[in-house]
């Protein structure tokens, strides 16, 4: 039949179509670039037309009208890379019936459109757990989130790294195996079959959170085509996904420097604070590279968006379209919004009453009700006299966005656990604009691919495209400040 496609650089690599087909003929594979792409196995394929139906991206794109249609009936398009099949329109979005405003959502259209943050509800949160906070990249909130799932006999599926560092999901049941989730992990994860798993402990009856990338959680909702009362679907505020090749090449690179397998990662190691964090890594044999999140080569490439996946400079799924119950990320710029927070968050209650500030209360009248626990409403204006709820020690603040009453009452949930104050969403993601923006996409990027595909070594890319320490990149960067432009 006539194939309908659109342009390879918008798949964002989720594994929804590869996880539905029920005649194993999608796989996903690596191309010259590292990103993974779905590939149609002709043999087993009967044009079942499922995964069409699930591709998330084929339904934002029926939004915007941004189609292609080829003409000559084959499902591979090329743009300048290996060919690599891609799928078509969908004649019924399960991502376009996700949460509507009849069970308690408030999910947004995926056409990009949305210029306010509809019924979003920002909050600053900090783990009570000053040693959960260690551990964590910000404030803890996910290994809350993560425990209170596991505590009720649910399941975690979350990002972590294989025995060879690659970077892959996977699903949790343990206290004991919360570490491996923990963390930010600077590479595009494999999701696997974790959606069919996943899938199997909602049917269960279980509680299911599972984090990751906003297109991951796209993937995750188009692949499951209704909701499930158990699950909490959590984003993470994305900059961008690295290439899984890059960053083996980067391993390759430091194993070789120090002559020693890696045993460790961290990309945010909190040794000297939240907000001069480092990346350090372990090997086998005693050695360490520690370097400022800043200074670290790997990084200076990713911040530069050198290898980011190509999906990302055009990103359909962020907070404005998040499918997330909830969205977390780093509260960056929070010293800066001194006086702004709405009220501490949700607290005991005491005969009807919430207690807010210490000198401070709200009617019970006031507060929604779910499950028996206490919910202030959205939109309560009242200024709190100071924002000492959320201990600013520089240990690291979560910023966390609801977008459906499930969210929220995952939040609430763990009260107990967390430090909870609220913000306007427009206040708390004024120094987080990833958030609301895409990437850019640098002239650069293409020069370093092709680099790499003729064989440069990472040593030779990084000196090259990262390092800014050289003479060279020192001039450029003074003309430009001499003429304004930096």
């Amino acid at each position: 039949m006539e194939q309908i496609i659109y342009n390879i650089r918008y798949c964002t690599g989720c594994s929804a179509c590869s996880q539905v087909c029920p005649r194993g003929a999608v796989a996903m594979e690596a191309d010259d670039e590292g990103f993974i792409f779905p590939k149609i196995n002709g043999e087993r394929c009967n044009d079942c037309g499922l995964c069409r139906r699930t591709c998330p991206v084929n339904a934002a794109f029926e939004k915007t009208g941004s189609i292609v249609t080829d003409t000559d009936g084959t499902s591979v398009f090329t743009a300048g890379r290996s060919s690599v099949p891609v799928f078509g329109s969908r004649e019924n979005s399960a991502a376009e019936s996700v949460r509507d405003e009849t069970d308690g959502g408030c999910r947004k259209s995926t056409d990009g459109s949305a210029s306010n943050f509809g019924g979003m509800r920002a909050f600053a949160c900090c783990s009570k757990n000053d040693g959960t906070r260690e551990k964590s990249s910000s404030g803890g909130i996910f290994s809350e989130l993560a425990a209170k799932t596991l505590e009720d006999g649910g399941a975690v599926f979350g990002a972590a790294f294989d025995s060879e560092f690659n970077v892959k999901h996977k699903c949790i049941e343990s206290i004991g195996e919360l570490d491996d989730l923990r963390r930010s992990k600077y590479v595009q994860s494999e999701i696997g079959e974790t959606f069919k798993e996943a899938e199997k402990y909602l049917k269960e009856g279980r509680k299911v959170l599972f984090c990751g990338t906003p297109c991951q959680i796209a993937g995750l909702r188009a692949y499951l085509g209704k909701e499930y009362a158990g699950l909490t679907a959590c984003d993470l505020a994305c900059f961008g996904v690295p290439s899984p090749k890059v960053w083996r090449m980067f391993v390759d690179y430091l194993e070789k420097r120090y002559n020693s397998r890696i045993s460790s990662v961290s990309f945010r190691d909190k040794s000297g604070g939240w907000r001069e964090s480092s990346v350090s890594i372990g090997f086998e044999n005693g050695g360490r590279y520690v370097v400022s999140v800043k200074k670290e080569l790997y990084l200076m490439g990713f911040f530069k968006n050198l290898y980011t996946r190509r999906s990302c400079f055009d990103c359909r799924f962020r907070i404005q379209n998040s499918q997330a119950d909830i969205t977390l990320a780093d509260f960056w710029g929070i010293e800066k919004l001194k006086g702004l927070a709405k009220r501490k968050g949700p607290a005991a209650t005491d005969g009807g009453t919430m207690l807010m500030d210490s000198d401070r209360t709200v009617k019970g009248d006031d507060i929604a009700t779910i499950d028996g626990d206490t919910l202030p409403e959205a939109g309560d204006t009242r200024a709190r006299e100071d924002d000492t709820a959320v201990r600013d020690d520089n240990r690291g603040i979560s910023l966390v966005i609801t977008h459906t009453k499930a969210g929220e009452e995952a939040l609430f949930g763990i009260s107990d656990r967390a430090d909870i104050v609220e913000y306007a969403p427009e206040d708390a993601v004024r120094y987080n604009p990833r958030l609301v923006s895409s990437l850019p996409e640098p002239a650069g990027r293409a020069r370093f691919f092709a680099d790499m595909k003729n064989g440069h070594s990472f040593d030779r890319l990084r000196r090259k495209y990262m390092d800014n320490t050289s003479i060279k990149y020192q001039v450029k960067c003074i003309i430009k400040k001499v003429l304004g432009r930096g």
